[in-house]
C-alpha cells in the first residue's frame, strides 16, 4: 500500500488551463480520507500552491508541500518553513550575470515574490498566471539578497522553447557542475542550489512521516520530475510527458487534460492494483 503520493503541479495536477479537474479533486480527497499523505511537489513558491492546497483540502496540520524543486518544504496549515536552502548572494549574482550573457529574460524567485527587471514577453501572454505571481520590477543591482525577504531560492531564464533549447547548450560546464539545472516547462531554464531536487524533498517528508521509499508514489511530467520518479517506489509519468521522462517511470497514466493524476491514484491506491 502506498502511503504517500508526491504530485507535480504544472502539466500534471492541473490542466493546460491551470485547473484541477473535478475527478482529480474527488479522487485525491478520497485517497486522503484513507490516510494517504498527498504532497504537492513543485518548482513553484508556496503562495502559488495555496489555491490548489485549498481546493484539495490539504491545509491541515502535518501536511507538507515541496516548493522550489525541493529548496523549501512548508507545513500547509501554518505556512511554516520546515526546510529552507536558498542561493547565496554570490550565487544569485553569478546566475544573473549568466542570464545577461545568454541574453535571456531573468526571473528570480524569493519566498513571496518574483523579481524581474523587465517582464518577459512570454509571461505577458498569460494574464491570469502573471496576475498571481507577485511580480516586482526592480534593478537587480539594488537588491540586498542578504535580507531574509530577499532570500532567493531559484533563478529562471524564460523564453520561447526553441530559444531555451539552444541557449541551454551555451551554459558553461562550470555552471552545470555548480548548480542543479532543470526545466518544468519548455519555456524555462530553472537553476537552484546544488543538491536541491524533488527527490531530496521527498526524503525529508518521508522522514517526518516515517514512511519507507517503497511506500511512496510520485506523479510528474517534466524534466525536474525525473529524479523524483526514479527515487520513489512507484513513479508515474503523465501521458503528456516527453519520452525521456517516461523512460524513468514505472508506468504512464493519461494526460493532464484527461484526469491523469486521478486515474493513477484510482488504479494504484483506491483499487490497489
Amino acid at each position: 500500500m502506498y502511503k504517500l503520493v508526491a504530485i507535480d503541479i504544472d502539466g500534471t495536477l492541473i490542466t493546460d488551463e491551470k485547473k484541477i479537474t473535478p475527478k482529480t479533486i474527488e479522487t485525491i480527497k478520497e485517497a486522503s480520507k484513507k490516510g494517504v499523505k498527498i504532497v504537492l511537489s513543485s518548482g513553484r513558491s508556496f503562495y502559488r500552491l495555496e489555491k490548489y492546497i485549498d481546493a484539495l483540502d490539504l491545509r491541515k496540520e502535518n501536511q507538507y508541500s515541496i516548493c522550489f524543486n525541493g529548496g523549501m518544504i512548508v507545513e500547509n496549515a501554518t505556512g511554516e518553513m520546515v526546510y529552507s536552502k536558498n542561493l547565496t548572494t554570490e550565487e544569485v549574482k553569478q546566475l544573473i550575470q549568466l542570464g545577461k550573457t545568454l541574453g535571456l529574460p531573468i526571473v528570480i524567485y524569493a519566498r513571496d515574490t518574483h523579481y524581474v527587471e523587465n517582464i518577459p514577453d512570454i509571461m505577458q501572454r498569460d494574464a491570469e498566471n502573471l496576475a498571481e505571481m507577485h511580480l516586482k520590477k526592480v534593478n537587480f543591482d539594488e537588491l540586498n539578497f542578504n535580507e531574509k525577504e530577499n532570500y532567493i531560492y531559484k533563478v529562471c531564464f524564460i523564453d520561447k522553447p526553441e530559444i531555451i533549447m539552444e541557449k541551454r547548450k551555451e551554459i558553461p560546464k562550470e555552471i552545470i557542475e555548480k548548480y542543479e539545472i532543470t526545466s518544468s516547462v519548455p519555456e524555462y531554464i530553472e537553476i537552484v542550489k546544488k543538491g536541491i531536487k524533488k527527490s531530496e524533498g521527498i526524503k525529508r517528508v518521508m522522514e517526518k512521516y516515517h514512511i519507507k521509499q517503497d511506500e511512496v508514489m510520485a506523479i510528474g511530467d517534466g524534466e525536474n520530475d525525473v529524479e523524483m520518479l526514479s527515487f520513489v517506489g512507484l513513479g508515474i509519468a503523465m501521458g503528456n510527458a516527453k519520452d525521456y521522462v517516461k523512460s524513468f517511470a514505472n508506468d504512464v497514466t493519461t494526460s493532464n487534460n484527461h484526469d491523469g493524476v486521478a486515474n493513477a491514484i484510482e488504479k494504484y491506491i483506491l483499487r490497489g492494483e
